[in-house]
C-alpha cells in the first residue's frame, strides 16, 4: 500500500457539512427572493479572469488578488482568480453589447482574496459574495432601489438595529481639495479613511502621512472629518466647494436619494449620513453606502456599494452609468449565528419513514414515494431495524417528524405520525398526514 496522504485543507478555506449547507442555501434563497422582487435577474461569470482585466481597480487591496501560476510568458494572457463580482460584471457588459438597458442583475458566486483569515468576523480567503447591480441608468432611483432591496432583505432576516450609512465620493473629493491636498490624492485619502474601523483615527493619520505627507492639509482634513454631520445638517457641507460645485452637487444628490428611500418605504430612522464612509475601492464616483450592525461592532460592514459610472467605460470605450451593492454571505451568516438566529438540521427531510415490520415493509417503501410525490422532503430508512435506532437517527439529523406503519395501522388504513419536539403522535390517514406535513395530496 502506498504511503498515506495527510488530509488537510488550505487555511482560509472551508468544507461545508450538511447543517451548514442547509443554512447557506436557505439564506441564498432568501436573497434570491428579495432581489427578484425588484426585477434583478441572475448571471454567473468564470472563476478566472485575465489579470489585466482586474488590475488597477482595487486600490491598495490589489495586492490581495490571487494570481494563477501557470506557464505562459505572455503578460496579456496571465490569469487571476475572481476578486469580486463588479469588475467581471463590467467585462461581461462590454462583451455583451446586446443586453437591454437598464440591465439589472444579481450574482451569487465565490471570490478569492489573499487576505488574513478572521473567522469570527466572517473573513476568509475563499468566500461567497452576493451582488446586485443596475447598469445603464444615471437616475438616483437606481441607487435608491439597490438600497431599498438591501433594507428589505435585512428587515426580513430580522437583524436588529442595522444602520445604512451614506456618503458621496464627490464630497470626499471636494474635502481633499478644500483641505489643500494636491490634485489626484482622492484615492489615497479614501483608502486611508476606509481603514478607520480597523486602525482608528491615529492609524488613519499615519496612513495619510505616509500616502500624502504630513502637514497642515492633513490636519485640516481630519479636523473637518471630526465635526459631526447628519442628514439634517448636510447642507452645511456646501461650504466645501472650491469653485467647481462638486460638494453642492453631492449634497443635492444625497438629499434627493434620502427622499427617494422614504418613498420606497425604507425606514429613514435606519439611514444616516457618515462623512467617514469612504469605500476604499478606486472605481466609485457618486453615492456610496454601507450597512453595519451596531450591536456587532467587530463585524464591520456586512454589505456595501455605490455608484461607479466610469468603470464599465474602461472596457466599453464609452461612458456607462452603473450602481450596485455587494454583501458577504459568510458575514451575514456569522452575524446571524452570533445573534442566535440559526437552526441545527443535518438534512432537508421533514419526515423519516421507518421500516421495522416485515409485514408492512413494502407498504412503508411505497409510502415514502407517496410523500415525495406530494412535495414533502422524505428520508426512508435504508435498512429495516429497531424503531429506537431509527428514532435516534431522526433526532440526530434534526428531522422533525417520524412515520411508523405497523400491521395494526395498515389494517385500519392509517399511519402513526410522531412529532419529536413535543413527543405527540397521532394516527392519521395518508391524506391527512400529507396535509399536516405541508404537502399537496394527489
Amino acid at each position: 500500500m502506498s504511503e498515506r496522504i495527510t488530509a488537510r485543507i488550505y487555511n482560509g478555506t472551508r468544507d461545508f457539512l450538511p447543517a451548514e449547507m442547509l443554512r447557506r442555501e436557505a439564506l441564498l434563497e432568501t436573497l434570491r427572493s428579495a432581489f427578484q422582487l425588484y426585477g434583478f435577474a441572475p448571471v454567473e461569470t468564470p472563476a478566472m479572469e485575465y489579470l489585466e482585466i482586474l488590475l488597477g481597480k482595487y486600490g491598495d487591496d490589489e495586492k490581495l488578488i490571487y494570481k494563477l501560476d501557470y506557464r505562459n510568458d505572455d503578460p496579456s494572457r496571465r490569469l487571476a482568480l475572481r476578486y469580486d463580482h463588479t469588475v467581471p460584471l463590467a467585462r461581461l457588459v462590454a462583451c455583451n453589447p446586446e443586453l437591454p438597458l437598464p440591465f439589472k442583475r444579481y450574482q451569487f458566486q465565490p471570490v478569492w482574496r489573499a487576505d488574513r483569515p478572521q473567522p469570527r468576523q466572517g473573513r476568509f480567503r475563499e468566500f461567497w459574495q452576493c451582488d446586485i447591480d443596475t447598469i445603464g441608468s444615471a437616475s438616483l432611483m437606481a441607487d435608491a432601489e439597490i438600497i431599498a432591496a438591501a433594507d428589505g432583505l435585512l428587515a426580513g432576516l430580522q437583524l436588529p438595529d442595522y444602520r445604512i450609512r451614506l456618503n458621496h465620493r464627490g464630497l470626499l473629493a471636494a474635502l481633499v481639495a478644500w483641505a489643500g491636498l494636491p490634485a489626484g490624492q482622492e484615492a489615497a485619502v479614501c483608502g486611508a479613511i476606509d481603514k478607520l474601523d480597523k486602525v482608528g483615527l491615529d492609524g488613519v493619520r499615519r496612513e495619510l502621512d505616509t500616502a500624502v505627507g504630513a502637514g497642515s492639509a492633513v490636519d485640516k482634513l481630519l479636523e473637518r472629518l471630526a465635526v459631526p454631520v447628519s442628514m439634517a445638517t448636510l447642507p452645511e457641507l456646501r461650504s466645501l466647494d472650491t469653485g467647481d460645485g462638486r460638494a453642492s452637487r453631492a449634497v443635492d444628490e444625497l438629499l434627493e436619494l434620502n427622499e427617494l428611500l422614504g418613498s420606497l418605504g425604507v425606514n429613514r430612522a435606519n439611514v444616516a449620513f457618515d462623512l467617514y464612509l469612504a469605500r476604499g475601492l478606486s472605481y466609485y464616483t457618486g453615492p456610496i453606502f454601507e450597512t453595519v450592525i451596531p450591536s456587532l461592532p467587530h463585524m464591520g460592514s456586512i454589505m456595501g456599494g455605490g455608484r461607479y459610472d466610469s468603470l464599465i467605460g474602461l472596457y466599453l470605450g464609452r461612458e456607462m452609468p452603473a450602481t450596485g451593492l455587494t454583501m458577504g454571505l459568510d458575514r451575514i451568516l456569522a452575524a446571524l449565528a452570533q445573534l442566535g438566529e440559526t437552526q441545527s438540521r443535518q438534512t432537508p427531510a421533514r419526515v423519516l419513514v421507518t421500516r421495522s415490520f416485515a409485514e408492512t415493509d413494502t407498504a412503508a417503501i411505497e409510502l415514502a414515494g407517496e410523500l415525495r410525490r406530494a412535495g414533502i422532503p422524505t428520508e426512508l430508512a435504508l435498512e429495516a431495524g429497531r424503531l429506537k435506532k431509527q428514532f435516534a437517527l431522526a433526532d440526530r439529523k434534526g428531522i422533525p417528524h417520524v412515520i411508523t406503519l405497523g400491521p395494526d395501522e395498515q389494517a385500519r388504513g392509517l399511519l402513526t405520525l410522531k412529532t419529536l419536539a413535543d413527543g405527540t403522535q397521532r394516527a392519521l390517514s395518508l391524506a391527512d398526514a400529507i396535509r399536516e406535513l405541508g404537502g399537496s395530496p394527489r
